[in-house]
């Protein structure tokens, strides 16, 4: 459990250095997508050229960010930090610059089409979430691995609403009504408050399991078909909370 909270921790600032998943995700670490990334970099330092002074300052404030994030946006020199820019920024660019960036069109068409392929009306905002480990849905025990950070995985998905979240992957048979063995469970970590019925990770002396809270008595319940499945029961409503790591958000499975 202590990997899955180190990663999580640094995962905040420096997650979009490790890989560039927008919402245009299936091109993501491809040649065509550092081709299309290249291309939005030396027309954004070609745009400020034409600009001149001030222009620097000018955008970072149009686009609520800090000068050196500007800098790093136009950074060509693979041996130099850069920054990859999301599609709200190429749309704050456009109107900025009264000028259509490379890319833009394409990746208001992916947003659209992401959207309504899970079944929505309207474009929402596409979470990228980090795929961080293993989690036993069965007996407590320690995560299965320790990520490197540069190895984190992130997986796009639309509609979760606010939270700060991670993914991990099901190991075990013991929530399989909902999430069977080998779907994955997105972990909304600032969502903590116990309902009863409700799916959480919980942690328990540095291990973890993915179970349903049912409060009378109070206790961490398996939901299976399979009934050889351990409860993990609590003094109190006041000593679970202590050990919830998140509440589950959803749960997906690839067939």
């Amino acid at each position: 459990m202590a990997a899955i909270f180190a990663i999580i921790a640094s995962s905040r600032q420096a997650i979009f250095a490790i890989v560039a998943i927008d919402l245009f995700a299936k091109l993501a670490n491809t040649k065509i997508m550092r081709d299309l990334q290249d291309e939005q970099r030396a027309w954004l330092a070609q745009q400020l050229e034409r600009r001149g002074r001030g222009a620097r300052g000018a955008l970072a404030t149009h686009l609520g960010v800090r000068n050196d994030a500007i800098t790093r946006m136009t950074n060509l020199d693979g041996k130099k930090e850069g920054r990859e820019i999301s599609l709200a920024e190429l749309i704050g660019m456009a109107e900025f610059f009264a000028t259509e960036p490379p890319g833009l069109a394409a990746a208001k068409n992916a947003k659209f089409s992401m959207v309504h392929f899970a079944g929505h009306g309207a474009v929402d905002d596409i979470a990228k979430v980090p795929l961080l480990d293993k989690v036993t849905a069965g007996k407590l025990k320690s995560p299965s691995s320790q990520i490197p950070i540069e190895d984190v995985k992130l997986l796009a998905f639309a509609d979760l609403g606010r939270g700060d979240f991670f993914a991990l992957t099901v190991d075990g048979d013991s929530m399989d009504r909902l999430s069977p063995d080998g779907s994955i469970i997105i972990v909304n970590q600032a969502d903590r408050t116990l309902v009863a019925g409700k799916p959480y990770v919980i942690s328990r002396r540095g291990e973890a399991t993915f179970k349903l809270w049912r409060s009378d008595p109070p206790r961490f319940a398996p939901h299976s078909w399979n009934p050889v499945h351990d409860t993990v029961f609590v003094k109190s409503k006041e000593a679970a909370q202590g050990m919830v790591v998140g509440r589950v958000k959803r749960t997906v499975l690839d067939l």
